[in-house]
């Protein structure tokens, strides 16, 4: 149907981009407010997925409180019987401690009275999940992450550049906007937390040669200047005549991006962060 409303869209985000968020958006239409999260990264929305294990479950009454765990931190999740579907309610009996899940659910805040900012979740789904789907979100979350820190460096550079602009470098609508937003309202946001989370989250095994190889790489993108970066074709054409093969650039280009040196446009194009 042409006026049914486009359910808002669950972000992929670590516990500790979320942890780390000060600030919310009040959106009042239709005498109906809705309260949006931004993290520092520019992610911004009510709804969020994620996947941990559980480290400690409790009830009581009509309560039920999780706390899960990912990589990065914790999730606080709190179900209230009396406010969401029962289906939720039957989830959340299907599940224990240690187990790892994949949780979709509704972000609520509040401030105590040190000033603290707490964010909670309200959860929709709640579902066992194995180990290979951590690893897997885990994967992707990094990837969106990259790309939102990518766009904060240029706007850190450039605060004058518009979503038009920021989506011609290979970026999404979306992504654009939530960067906007929140270069925005933090004005400089301490974005170093993050970026050393990324590092620790490279879990491959780096070469010795991609290490060797990783300046020359970013001295490539550097000099190469071309709007919209340099193509992965074009570095592959100038590490060639030195010896140095696709398996080589790809672990250079990955440790380079793990480290905030540069990011992945659109079309496999790269340019310096």
């Amino acid at each position: 149907m042409a006026n049914e409303k486009r359910r808002e869209p669950a972000r992929w985000v670590f516990s500790r981009e979320l942890r780390d968020t000060t600030l919310t958006h009040v959106d009042d239409e239709n005498d109906v407010k809705r309260e949006y999260f931004i993290t520092k990264a520019g992610s911004v929305g009510r709804r969020v997925l994620f996947c941990g294990k559980i480290t400690q479950k409790s009830e009581e009454n009509e309560t039920i409180k999780l706390t899960v765990a990912d990589p990065t931190g914790a999730f606080y999740i709190t179900f209230f019987s009396k406010d969401f579907n029962q289906d939720t309610r039957a989830e959340l009996g299907l599940v224990s401690e240690n187990q790892n899940v994949m949780v979709v659910g509704r972000t609520s805040f509040f401030t105590s009275n040190e000033g603290k900012f707490y964010v909670n979740i309200n959860p929709e789904t709640v579902r066992e999940v194995r180990e290979e789907d951590l690893e897997y979100w885990k994967i992707q979350t990094v990837a969106y992450l990259k790309r939102r820190l990518s766009i904060m460096h240029e706007l850190s550079k450039s605060p004058e550049l518009s979503a038009e602009q920021i989506v011609s470098l290979g970026f999404t609508e979306d992504e654009a906007a939530g960067c906007i937003m929140a270069n925005s309202a933090y004005s400089t946001p301490a974005l170093g937390p993050l970026e050393d989370l990324l590092i620790s989250m490279n879990s491959y095994h780096v070469s010795e040669d991609a290490i060797n190889l990783k300046d020359e790489v970013l001295d490539i993108i550097k000099e190469s200047g071309a709007f919209g970066g340099i193509t992965y074709q074009e570095i592959l054409d100038k590490i060639s005549k030195k010896g140095k093969d696709s398996e080589q650039l790809d672990e250079a280009l990955n440790l380079l991006g793990s480290e905030g040196e540069i990011y992945e446009a659109e079309k496999r194009k790269f340019r310096p962060a």
